[in-house]
């Protein structure tokens, strides 16, 4: 799993801690533009990523190529570009984010190698663009991308440590053996793996909640979205949904709410 920051990143003023965790979801990324690309391999799509199946995917003809999202407009402050769906890790890629100054493109993160398939997080300080592109070389074969966005994350009010399992580790396999009449092993079937997480929160501000969460509820009603959950710490990453919409509660403390979250991510191996 893999969290990326701008080289020499320094907190905005009046942002959360990153050991807050980030969300891009639906209603905070830009959407409603057009994609291009440096070059698009047969049965693959350049406006794939624009949408959230990822069954579906962008692929460059050659090792290297670019991914382009024009906006339209100028969108500002934007500070994230998530990646999910993508093979950039199996096909030894080093990427970065960018953003059209309006003469030259400009870099929203060093160029850095990706040494798997999960999704990616990256974080860079306030931007206004039109036009952002992610720039990609690859040292074995093309990679394919199925989701790109940028946007501007919703900060959590608080951390999370105790109690949380890092979802590297919340790994649900569901397996179909097969045995002989004498209990012999005869292999199994891995049928399906997907990583299923909680994410708990309590003592939040009820002002920040009544601001920020019914937002949250309606775009992951609709679509998946990435989660950092320590990004100044851990590296890890989930492009995840929901089947049932968190609902806060209040805690009898004060101004005080609570809300669990549980997710089902994708899995990348």
């Amino acid at each position: 799993m893999t969290v990326l920051f701008q080289a020499s990143y320094a907190l905005p003023s009046g942002d959360e801690p990153l050991t807050n965790a980030r969300v891009a979801h639906s209603l905070n990324w830009l959407s409603g533009g057009t994609a291009t690309a440096s070059s698009t391999a047969t049965g693959y799509f350049a406006n794939a990523p624009l949408n959230t199946l990822t069954y579906e995917a962008w692929k460059p003809n050659a090792s290297t190529g670019t991914w382009e999202y024009d906006h339209g407009s100028s969108a500002s402050n934007q500070d994230y570009a998530c990646i999910a769906a993508h093979t950039l890790g199996t096909a030894g890629s080093t990427i970065k984010a960018e953003y059209w100054t309006g003469s030259a493109w400009s870099d929203l993160c060093a160029a850095t190698a990706i040494t798997d398939d999960s999704p990616i997080f990256i974080i860079f300080g306030k931007t206004s663009a039109q036009r952002w592109r992610i720039n990609i070389t690859a040292s074995t074969s093309a990679p394919t991308i199925g989701v790109i966005k940028f946007g501007k994350a919703l900060q959590m009010q608080q951390a999370i440590y105790g109690g949380h399992s890092p979802i590297t580790m919340a790994r649900q396999t569901t397996l179909r053996a097969n045995y002989s009449e004498t209990g012999e092993f005869l292999g199994r079937t891995k049928q399906r793996v997907q990583l299923s997480n909680t994410f708990s929160w309590t003592h939040l501000k009820a002002s920040w909640v009544r601001t920020n969460w019914p937002t949250l509820q309606k775009a992951i009603e609709a679509e998946p979205f990435w989660i950092a959950w320590r990004p100044s710490t851990y590296g890890e990453v989930g492009f995840a949904q929901v089947d049932s919409v968190p609902i806060p509660q209040n805690m009898g403390l004060k101004d005080f709410m609570s809300v669990e979250m549980s997710i089902r991510a994708r899995a990348w191996d």
